[in-house]
């Protein structure tokens, strides 16, 4: 599928330019959400000219743009020939999941510790219904989103980690489009919305240990699936790519 076709389909699900955005900030906030879920595929070469009249900006805060996201590792900028999207690194999402459970679980701890009420932890049940939605119906960026949304109410009701969270995002960048790839597959998307409504269900039940038991093996999981959905020569596999 062409850069035009693939970019219609998604003309009217992205929030227009907010504003206490610029410019900038708009068309890094577009880019990176079309790279982090699969929409912009790796190894996809980047057309300035396309992706300006998608969002309606001119050619330049594109071009400024693909630096910022080459430096997280979602942009590779090649002389002479153009910028693409970043091939996913199984690398760096092997050390993506080993932070995350060193993060994620400290923050169930904290959870734990501080009391957090149960009306703020059913917010997670809220986010994962619609999560189950989304993927339900197909519509895997909304999916993505909800997602994202579960681990960073995560983090908020662990200790109020804003500016860690926005951190941990950017370096796993890999690892949650690996997840996107995931999502696309009614058997993966299954068993990831299950154990997270279960990591949910512990904690609200007050059982730490359980919790912290569940998402180390939900990482587990995620690195399972990884030599499924990511191939060394082709990157990403096709059938996931074009779902």
């Amino acid at each position: 599928m062409n850069l035009e076709k693939k970019l219609s389909k998604y003309k009217n699900k992205f929030i227009l330019k907010r504003k206490s955005e610029d410019t900038k900030q708009y068309v890094y906030r577009i880019l990176s959400t079309l790279i982090l879920n699969m929409i912009l595929t790796p190894g996809q070469r980047l057309n300035e000219q396309k992706l300006a009249l998608f969002m309606d900006v001119s050619r330049t805060p594109l071009h400024d743009t693909f630096t910022k996201l080459s430096k997280n590792n979602l942009v590779d900028i090649i002389p002479m020939k153009g910028s693409f999207v970043s091939k996913v690194d199984k690398k760096r999402i092997y050390n993506a999941v080993w932070l995350n459970v060193q993060l994620c679980i400290s923050m169930i701890h904290g959870i734990f510790i501080t009391d957090v009420k149960k009306s703020e932890l059913n917010i997670l049940n809220e986010i994962l219904i619609q999560l189950e939605y989304n993927y339900t119906h197909g519509d895997f960026l909304r999916a993505s989103r909800s997602l994202v949304q579960f681990y960073h109410h995560l983090f908020i009701l662990g200790g109020n980690f804003e500016i860690l969270w926005s951190k941990l995002y950017e370096y796993e960048s890999d690892l949650f489009r690996l997840y996107s790839l995931a999502l696309r597959d009614s058997k993966f998307s299954y068993n990831i919305h299950k154990i997270l409504l279960s990591i949910t269900n512990a904690l609200i039940k007050r059982d730490n240990d359980l919790a912290c038991q569940l998402f180390s093996q939900h990482m587990a999981s995620m690195l399972d699936i990884v030599d499924l959905l990511i191939d060394d020569n082709l990157n990403v596999l096709e059938s996931f790519t074009s779902a």
